[in-house]
């Protein structure tokens, strides 16, 4: 399997405030914003930001609980994942489960544009993983209801 670092995810307690870091301290733009709206009637305010040939992904939890805001009442503004970019993503997840990587769910999750899946926890580093196909060469950015069934498959994490 060839990946490349197609974004990298923070889970934080005040979006505005990440933001403000991510483009005064750092230089990035942002590239999105959008609202996830969960099922369990929590939702989270989300940005993408341009980081040169990557993204940065920041997710705030709105309201009381849900999967974003209990992560970062769990772990405090942290890291959440490092997603790889790979050509063939079923071809990479059985190739990571032979050598014994465990994912969050056992079917890629998929769109007209995206096929993802976030892995475990991995032992040795501690942090979630995500392999995703961008099935458009060159195509950035997030598909919200891709977005929301990710974000719930880390609840039990």
């Amino acid at each position: 399997m060839q990946a490349h670092v197609d974004h990298i995810a923070f889970r934080v307690e005040d979006l505005e405030k990440a933001i403000t870091f991510y483009t005064e301290v750092m230089g990035c733009t942002v590239a999105d914003r959008f609202y996830v709206d969960f099922d369990d009637g929590t939702k989270a305010r989300c940005a993408a930001l341009d980081a040169g040939p990557i993204q940065i992904f920041v997710s705030e939890g709105v309201g009381d609980g849900g999967v974003v805001k209990e992560w970062v009442k769990k772990h405090g503004c942290a890291l959440h994942h490092i997603a790889y970019s790979v050509a063939d993503l079923p071809a990479a997840v059985e190739h990571a489960r032979g050598l014994g990587v465990e994912f969050l769910s056992e079917k890629q999750i998929e769109n007209d544009d995206l096929i993802q899946i976030f892995s475990r926890p991995d032992p040795s580093t501690g942090v979630i993983h995500e392999l995703i196909q961008r099935k458009h060469p060159g195509a950035k950015g997030f598909a919200t209801e891709n977005v929301k069934k990710l974000m719930e498959s880390t609840r039990e994490v």
